[in-house]
C-alpha cells in the first residue's frame, strides 16, 4: 500500500486591520482572479526612508482579508466550520483534533479576531455557539445524572479536576448574580478548591455580552445515535511555563507563586502528551460556557505598553473538548474525545517601541523567544519537505512549540489517531512597523508550506517493527533504526527534562519557604530591638520621674528643716535678749559730776556715756573718782560705740542663721557671760 498523500499542516490566512497610524503604507494586496475568491498574494515594499535597500517581497496565503472584513466573513471563509465538523466526527467515526491560532505583531488585532469586542463576538464565541446550537439536544445529563458525570471523570486521561459548571461558577461568583436560565441550582461540590476564595466576585451578565453576528444559518452534520459532552479548559504559557486560567485565585498570593503545570504523557495517555492537572468544567449550555470563558480571561496576564494598552503577556489556549460515545439501548459505550483548541498567541514586540521595563520587559523577551522557536520549527519542516534527509524538528525547545506541534510533528507510526488540522490567522497593520510585520509574514508564509508527516502504511509499519532494526544480510544499521534510537533518546531527554522541571518547582517552593522564614526571622529581630528600645525609654522616663519626685521631696524636707532651725535660733536669740540688761550706777554718776569742773561740760557728758558701759566683770562701776583716767575712758568709749554701731548694722543685714553663728563665736565682754551661758 502506498503512502497517503501529504497534506498541508496549516491553512494560513492574513487579516489586515484598519490602521491607527499615519505612516506610509508598505503592504499591498494583489487582486484575485475572481471576485468570489479571496486574494492570496500580498507585496510588501520597504519604506522609502530605509537606507538598507531591502528588496520587495511577495508572500502567498490561503486567503487575505482586507480592512473591511467582518467577523462572520472570517469565520465562514477560514475553514473553521470544517474544523468543528472534524472535532465532532462523522457518524460512527471518531473525531479529529482541530487548532485555530492567531499570529501577529502586538496591537495588530489578534485578540479582537479571537475574542471580539463589546459589539461583536469573536471566533471563540461563534465556535461555542455553533457547537451548542447543534449538540445541546444530544448532551449527556451531567447536571442531574451522577453516573454520567462520574463516567466523564473516569474517562479523562489528563489527571484533571473536573467540575460541573454550576459548582464552578458558584465557587467563583456570587450566587445571586449568576443566571441559571436552563437548569436548576446544583449543590456545591465539596473540595478544597470550592472553599478557597472567601470574597466573591461578580459575574458578567450573559445578556450584556454581544450576540452578533448570528450563526443560525450554519448547518453541520451530527451523529444522532451518539451522546456528547462538552468540557471546557483554559491555560496560558507565561514566561515558558503553563498555568491554569480556571484555577481558584488564592487570597494574598501573587501571580509569580502560581503552580506551573506539566505537559507530559500520563498513565491514561502513554503515547500522547497532555497538560496534566488542569481544572476542567463540564458545560451543559452556551451561557455557562461563556461565563467560564469570561472567568478565564480575567485571570490572563495583560499589561499596558507603548504599542498596546491591553497587551497580552502570555499565549492563551482555550480548549473545547468534545466527548462522544454511542448511545445504544443498553449500557453506553466508552467516551472518545477530540479537542478544538483556540490559541491566542501573544504578539512580538520591540522593547524600544513598547517602552517596557522590568517584569514586562522579561515577558516580552520570553514571548519573542518562543515566536523565534516557532519560526525555526516552521523553517525546518519546510526544508524537510524539500529534502530527502529528514532532520528532526526541535519543537520541544519551548512550551509553545511543544503544545502546537506535539500532536502533529511527533512520531506516531504505531498510533492510528488522526493528526490534527490547523488554521492560522495572521493579523497585520499595513501602516504599522515594517520590520516586525515583515518578519511575522515570513514565518506565517512558511507555515502554509508545512506538510503533515506521512503516515506509514500497514506494510511499512510491519517492516519497521522493533525487531527489524537492520536490513538482512547488510550488517549495517538502517536509518530507521537510527531514527528509533534518536527518538528514544529524545523521549528520555524529555522525561529527564520533566523531572528536572519538577525538581526546579520543588526547589523554588523550598527556596520561597526559606526566604519567607528568613524574612520572618529578620522581622522578629527588628521587633525585638524595637521592643527593647521602647522598654528602655519607658524605664528611663519612669526613673527620671521618680528622681524628680525624690528631689522635690528632699527639697521640701530640707526647707522645712531649715525653717525649724531658724525658728529655734530666733527663740534662742529672744531668750538671750531678754537675759541681757545694761546696768547704770547713778551714785557714781553723781560723784563724777561733782568732781568735774563746771566750765568743762564735755567732760561731764563723757562721764555719763562712760558710766553707761558695762566693763569687765559683772557689777563693775565707773566713778568720778577716777578722773585721771577720763581721757582714756573717753577714747575707749568712742571706740566701743563705733564697734557697736558696726555690729548693729551687720546684724540688721544678716539672716537669723548668720546671727546665730556669729553669736556662738563671740563672747559677751560686758558682763563676763558667754553666749552659750546666756542660753
Amino acid at each position: 500500500m502506498e503512502n497517503m498523500k501529504p497534506t498541508s499542516l496549516f491553512d494560513v490566512f492574513l487579516r489586515l486591520r484598519p490602521s491607527r497610524h499615519n505612516n506610509e503604507r508598505f503592504l499591498d494586496v494583489q487582486e484575485s482572479a475572481s471576485e468570489d475568491e479571496l486574494p492570496t498574494h500580498i507585496t510588501i515594499n520597504p519604506p522609502t526612508n530605509d537606507t538598507r535597500r531591502k528588496a520587495v517581497e511577495t508572500f502567498e496565503f490561503t486567503g487575505v482579508f482586507e480592512e473591511d472584513a467582518q467577523q462572520r466573513d472570517v469565520f465562514d471563509s477560514t475553514g473553521i466550520i470544517p474544523l468543528i465538523e472534524g472535532v465532532i466526527g462523522e457518524p460512527g467515526k471518531l473525531g479529529r483534533d482541530g487548532l485555530l491560532a492567531t499570529l501577529g505583531v502586538s496591537g495588530s488585532g489578534k485578540s479582537h479576531t479571537i475574542l471580539g469586542d463589546r459589539c461583536q463576538r469573536g471566533l471563540t464565541q461563534l465556535t461555542l455557539d455553533v457547537l451548542y446550537r447543534h449538540l445541546e439536544p444530544y448532551l449527556a445529563e451531567t447536571d442531574t445524572s451522577v453516573f454520567a458525570f462520574n463516567s466523564i471523570q473516569t474517562a479523562d486521561p489528563a489527571e484533571s479536576q473536573i467540575y460541573r459548571a454550576g459548582d464552578f461558577l458558584d465557587s467563583i461568583y456570587d450566587n445571586g448574580n449568576v443566571s441559571r436560565m436552563s437548569r436548576a441550582t446544583t449543590p456545591a461540590f465539596e473540595s478544597s478548591f470550592m472553599s478557597a476564595p472567601s470574597s466573591k466576585r461578580y459575574a458578567p451578565r450573559v445578556s450584556e455580552l454581544p450576540s452578533s453576528p448570528s450563526t443560525e444559518d450554519i448547518e453541520i452534520e451530527i451523529d444522532e445515535d451518539a451522546e456528547y459532552a462538552i468540557v471546557i479548559s483554559m491555560y496560558e504559557v507565561h514566561n515558558d511555563k503553563i498555568f491554569d486560567l480556571l484555577a481558584a485565585p488564592t487570597p494574598g498570593k501573587s501571580p509569580a507563586k502560581r503552580r506551573a503545570l506539566l505537559f507530559k504523557a500520563t498513565e491514561g495517555s502513554p503515547d500522547r502528551k497532555l497538560v496534566a492537572g488542569l481544572r476542567k468544567v463540564v458545560c451543559s449550555n452556551l451561557d455557562d460556557a461563556l461565563l467560564v470563558l469570561e472567568t478565564g480571561l480575567r485571570e490572563r496576564q495583560t499589561a499596558g505598553t507603548g504599542s498596546n494598552a491591553t497587551s497580552s503577556r502570555s499565549h492563551g489556549f482555550f480548549c473545547m473538548e468534545v466527548k462522544k460515545r454511542h448511545r445504544g439501548h443498553g449500557v453506553p459505550g466508552p467516551w472518545a474525545s477530540s479537542t478544538m483548541t483556540i490559541a491566542d498567541l501573544a504578539g512580538s514586540e520591540r522593547a524600544r517601541q513598547a517602552k517596557t521595563a522590568g517584569a514586562t520587559l522579561a515577558e516580552g523577551g520570553a514571548i519573542n523567544t518562543s515566536l523565534m522557536y516557532l519560526g525555526q520549527c516552521m523553517q525546518m519542516q519546510v526544508e524537510n519537505a524539500k529534502s530527502n534527509a529528514q532532520a528532526l524538528v526541535p519543537f520541544r525547545q519551548c512550551k509553545l512549540t511543544e503544545l502546537l506541534f506535539s500532536d502533529s510533528l511527533a512520531p506516531t507510526s504505531m498510533n492510528h489517531r488522526s493528526r490534527q488540522k490547523a488554521v492560522m490567522i495572521v493579523t497585520a497593520d499595513p501602516l504599522g512597523d515594517y520590520n516586525a510585520t515583515s518578519q511575522i509574514l515570513r514565518y506565517s508564509a512558511l507555515a502554509k508550506k508545512i506538510e503533515n508527516p506521512r503516515v506509514p502504511s500497514t506494510t511499512q509499519s510491519i517492516g519497521l517493527a522493533p525487531g527489524s532494526r537492520s536490513a538482512p544480510g547488510s550488517g549495517r544499521v538502517t536509518p530507521s533504526a537510527l531514527t528509533e534510537d534518536l527518538e528514544a533518546a529524545l523521549e528520555q531527554i524529555t522525561r529527564l527534562r520533566e523531572e528536572l522541571e519538577i525538581a526546579q518547582i520543588h526547589l523554588q517552593e523550598e527556596t520561597n519557604r526559606r526566604m519567607e522564614a528568613e524574612a520572618a526571622w529578620a522581622n522578629s529581630e527588628l521587633r525585638i530591638d524595637e521592643i527593647e528600645e521602647q522598654i528602655r525609654d519607658e524605664v528611663f522616663s519612669e526613673m527620671e520621674a521618680k528622681m524628680a519626685l525624690e528631689q522635690r521631696r528632699w527639697r521640701a524636707a530640707r526647707d522645712e528643716e531649715m525653717d525649724r532651725q531658724d525658728e529655734h535660733v530666733d527663740r534662742k536669740l529672744e531668750i538671750m535678749a531678754r537675759g541681757i540688761s545694761v546696768y547704770e550706777d547713778e551714785e557714781g554718776d553723781l560723784e563724777d559730776q561733782e568732781n568735774i569742773p563746771p566750765q568743762s561740760p564735755n567732760v561731764d557728758g563723757l562721764a555719763q556715756r562712760v558710766g553707761s558701759l558695762a566693763l569687765r566683770g559683772t557689777g563693775r562701776k565707773v566713778s568720778g573718782k577716777e578722773n585721771p583716767r577720763v581721757g582714756e575712758l573717753e577714747e575707749e568709749n568712742a571706740r566701743l560705740r563705733a564697734q557697736l554701731a558696726n555690729v548693729e548694722r551687720e546684724k540688721g543685714l544678716r539672716s537669723p542663721s548668720k546671727k546665730m553663728r556669729v553669736l556662738k563665736t563671740r563672747k559677751w565682754e560686758g558682763s563676763g557671760m558667754s553666749f552659750d551661758d546666756a542660753l
